[in-house]
């Protein structure tokens, strides 16, 4: 079982630890990530979901992409277990080698914090 979407969930662990045979919950960018870490141990997987807002802009940044995943990383890396998804995204500014260069820095940033 998997719960969540963009909701903050990091208040809601109790609640959520109800639902029988949850395996799985949402970690967007609302959530509270030291909370949220903290209270669910390694009992779930946090599925982290960057802000899709770093492709909307004029300009690609891949470094401001590679501080957010190297910040939730070192807020839950060796804490619990995580997937990064990458959804919810609207426009990539008719550059879709912005999702490419996405997962090239996220494969980077994953393989730093699985050492």
């Amino acid at each position: 079982m998997y719960y969540g979407c963009c909701e903050p969930l990091d208040k809601k662990i109790e609640i959520l630890r109800r639902i029988p045979n949850l395996r799985k919950i949402s970690a967007s960018y609302w959530n509270n990530t030291e909370r949220l870490v903290d209270q669910v141990g390694s009992d779930l997987v946090l599925s982290h979901k960057p802000t899709p807002a770093l492709f909307a802009r004029d300009n690609w940044h891949p470094e401001m992409a590679r501080t957010e995943l190297r910040n939730f990383l070192g807020r839950a890396g060796g804490k619990c277990h995580v997937e990064l998804i990458l959804k919810d995204i609207s426009t990539v500014r008719y550059q879709p080698q912005r999702l490419w260069e996405w997962a090239a820095v996220a494969m980077e940033v994953a393989e730093e914090f699985a050492r």
